[in-house]
């Protein structure tokens, strides 16, 4: 266990650094790239956990509509969104029409296909979409750093107070306390980010965003564990040593992602 922390320290690292340089100082297409490249990644480990026997073709089909979505929304027009979903259920349709045999695995391989495009695909392109707003690397590294605070905080807290399961069905390791864990990280570092680099976030506002995200990002774990937990594995894949795969590393971000999108074109009132 001791050497599963310290890889998992050392994996830390090294890998963030360079991912919060190119989010803060990059381009804004280097971040859209990223978010692509992640979708593409998380994608092949939803088909491989919840449709193991399926050949490579039908893996391949969710894939490729789910890149193009991601494409779509992170370099594309967002607000001619209908007519491609609807174009993408067309294709999917027609292609398990063409290649199943009988109409129930045609109609719940379309389900959990539209489902991983949307789940993976659809809601992690709300990060390319948080940064084409005004101040949009600062508002995703407000994103990062907030989830990040809570589930360290959620790790931490459920680790050395957790007593209370919060839904042991699904996640036997998440506690009552994790959850209140993560949402006081993610207020600290929330005001503190606000503090420093967005001091026109008024307090409320901020308190809303914090409460929101800190919430979502456990939310969004615990999505990801019912996904886990039905395919009866641990991780989602071995990409990041210690770290499990692409998935265990984005599922905190695939709700609170939107959330943040929507909430500040609220607060803010700013056009899509």
């Amino acid at each position: 266990m001791a050497k599963i922390e310290k890889r998992k320290v050392w994996m830390a690292l090294i890998m963030v650094p360079p991912i919060l340089f190119l989010i803060g100082w990059g381009p804004s297409e280097v971040l859209h790239l990223m978010v692509v490249f992640a979708t593409f990644l998380g994608l092949r480990e939803y088909y491989r956990l919840v449709l193991p026997q399926s050949k490579w073709i039908e893996h391949f089909a969710g894939i490729g509509l789910g890149l193009m979505l991601s494409l779509f929304l992170s370099f594309g027009d967002s607000r001619e969104l209908s007519p491609f979903l609807f174009l993408v259920l067309i294709l999917l349709s027609i292609f398990f029409m063409v290649t199943s045999k009988d109409l129930a695995s045609t109609i719940s391989k379309i389900s959990i296909t539209l489902f991983g495009i949307l789940y993976v695909g659809f809601l992690l392109a709300y990060v390319s979409l948080i940064r084409n707003l005004a101040d949009g690397r600062l508002w995703v590294l407000f994103l990062v750093a907030t989830i990040w605070a809570g589930d360290i905080s959620a790790l931490l807290s459920g680790s050395f107070l957790g007593k209370h399961k919060l839904y042991p069905k699904i996640s036997p390791n998440k506690t009552v306390e994790g959850l209140g864990g993560a949402i006081v990280g993610s207020i600290i570092i929330a005001f503190l980010f606000a503090w420093v680099f967005l001091p026109y976030l008024e307090k409320g506002h901020c308190l809303f965003l914090a409460i929101g995200l800190g919430i979502l990002g456990q939310f969004g774990d615990f999505t990801e564990s019912m996904l886990k937990r039905s395919a009866q594995v641990k991780d989602s894949g071995t990409l990041i040593p210690g770290h499990g795969g692409m998935l265990d590393r984005l599922d905190s971000f695939l709700f609170s992602a939107p959330f943040l999108h929507y909430s500040l074109l609220y607060l803010f009132k700013e056009a899509p």
